[in-house]
Order: structure tokens, then sequence, then C-alpha cells
């Protein structure tokens, strides 16, 4: 089932996107297609491997993402339109407007490599109890090439999850961005990039996210302190510029959290105003089970669009806040 829900804006519902109004009957579903995954003696082997921290051993990363073009990626360019390189002048060809075949407008497109430098605490996550921001998390770099293949291949005939042209006009707001890679490598989308986590975590945040090159797009990015078990609006003011967009990445896993991210969603949403994007690591199915049940108790419209985009190891799901 999918519901028209959310106004055009920088996110796109999926075509296949499902609305979700029962958080059991999307716990059955996703956790059927990653038990497909896994061998019959649940050994950690096979197809189906752990996921967790990219490197934890280490305190300085280069994190590189190859990006391939899909098998329908081509270039929108005619190859009868291409520049002479013998005349510098434009190739029109002999055959008429209208009458170039399908081959003509391609051309093999060649991966694109992009590479951030991050640094981790390897000695707060083993030292400071219930810290798992201080290192970087798979998930954070499974979605990041998501959304960046879709930047760089679009493709004809399927929209991207972005509106990049959008997106250019939007204000993100990330709720435990840990190491910051998302922030480093998506702010230069975006007109404002707010990226937040616990207190302890903003020198390692700073250090990742400030110290790079500043963006040639022109936007603000601002570090804030967050703790989602204190009052949200005493520890940060949006109230002059409310997120479009809430980022929520591999958030979901402890169980005394879910409720205070819950509500530290809602009181940054502006209603009929903010889309919340959540892309969450498939673990505990209590854990996400109370997680989906609060969301739309809150009041949220959520839909389903993981299959397909991330695949079966990952939920994700866009929800617009009726307020």
């Amino acid at each position: 089932m999918r519901t028209d829900a959310i106004p055009p804006g920088p996110i796109s519902l999926p075509t296949d996107a499902t609305f979700v109004s029962d958080a059991d009957e999307e716990i059955f579903l996703l956790y059927t297609r990653l038990a497909a995954l896994k061998p019959p003696d649940s050994s950690d082997t096979g197809n189906f491997h752990g996921l967790g921290t990219e490197n934890s051993k280490e305190d300085a990363l280069l994190v590189r993402i190859e990006l391939k073009p899909p098998p329908t990626a081509y270039d929108p360019t005619p190859k009868s339109e291409k520049l002479n390189r013998n005349t510098g002048r434009r190739n029109r060809g002999k055959k008429r407007e209208g009458s170039r075949s399908r081959s003509d407008y391609r051309k093999e497109l060649e991966p694109v490599v992009l590479e951030y430098r991050l640094f981790q605490d390897i000695t707060a996550l083993r030292s400071r109890s219930g810290d798992t921001g201080s290192v970087l998390w798979k998930t954070s770099i499974e979605f990041l090439s998501l959304v960046l293949r879709q930047l760089h291949f679009p493709e004809p005939t399927r929209p991207g999850l972005f509106d990049y042209a959008k997106l250019r006009h939007t204000h993100v707001l990330e709720l435990g961005a840990g190491t910051g890679l998302l922030a480093l490598a998506l702010s230069p989308l975006v007109r404002k990039y707010t990226t937040t986590d616990i207190p302890a975590l903003l020198p390692l945040l700073r250090k990742n996210v400030l110290s790079a090159p500043p963006t040639t797009t022109g936007t603000t990015v601002t570090v804030a302190a967050l703790d989602w078990t204190l009052p949200t609006l005493r520890q940060i003011d949006i109230s002059a510029d409310p997120p479009d967009v809430l980022l929520v990445v591999d958030c979901i896993y402890h169980p005394t959290l879910v409720r205070p991210l819950l509500a530290t969603m809602t009181a940054l949403a502006a209603p009929q105003h903010t889309v919340a994007l959540v892309v969450a690591e498939l673990r505990a199915e209590d854990v996400l089970r109370d997680f989906l049940e609060g969301w739309i108790e809150l009041g949220w419209r959520v839909w389903s669009i993981a299959e397909g985009l991330l695949g079966p190891r990952w939920g994700m799901w866009v929800a617009w806040f009726e307020g």
C-alpha cells in the first residue's frame, strides 16, 4: 500500500515505497528478508556477515567509496553532437534530427572514487560506557554510497531518493552524527547542515567536520550538542530556521534511548514541513518494533523504502510529521 503523502520537496518517495501502519507487519517483512541471508546454523559465514564498525582499531581512517555506474546509466549527450577533435566543431552527422538510435546516446561511464579522511577515538570506545559514536559504523558508509551513486549516476527510469536541485536550498539536521562522515560528505549538497551528538563527542565531531576545507557552495555547517535525554529545545534553537530534513542514521540500538530519540525528533520537526529520513541496521527486533510503534503513535506518517535501495540488512524509512 502506498498513499500519496509527502509534498514535493528534497526527498521523493520511490515508486515501491510502502506505507507503514502496522509495526508488527513491517518487522515481520524486514526480518523475513534478513533471515534469507543467514546460513542454517546462524554462524557468521557465507553470504551473511555481521555489520558493525568499519575499523575499531585505528584512530585515523581513509574512507574510500567507489561508485560504479548501474547498467542503465548513460551519458545523455548524443555521439553526433560531440565536439569533433580535429575541427573543433560539432559533428552533426548525416542523421536527421529525431532519427538517432538509442546507442547514439550511450557511452561507457567510468567509476567514481571518493575519499574522506576521518578521525576516530578508539580509547573512548573502550573506556567510556555506552560510547558508540566515537567510531565509524558501516551503515553510514552504505547510506552515503547510495546517495552519492544516485548523484553521480542518475538513472532515467528510476528517480533518486533526493531531488538534488531542491536539496541545495535545504536545512538538514542530523541526529547522532558520531564521527561526522555524513556531514563531511553531504554538507556541500545543502544550504545548511546542522550536525549533532552528545557533548562528549563534540571535540571529535568538530575535528572531522570543521577542519575540512570550506565548501565552495557556501554551505553553513554547524556542530551542536544535543542529548536526547534532556529537553530538546533548551539545547538547540531552530525557531528561525526549522529543519527541512531530519537525518537519523544507525541510531536505533539501545532500548532505553528509543523514546528519548522519538521525543527529540518530534520536538525538532516543524508540522507539515519537516521530513525525517531514518536508516537502521536490523539488529534487535524488539527495539526496532518499539521505535516504529512509537513513531506512528506520535503522529508521523511513515513509509518503508529500503527494499531495492539498501538491501535486506537495513531498514530505511521516510516520514512526514502532520503535527
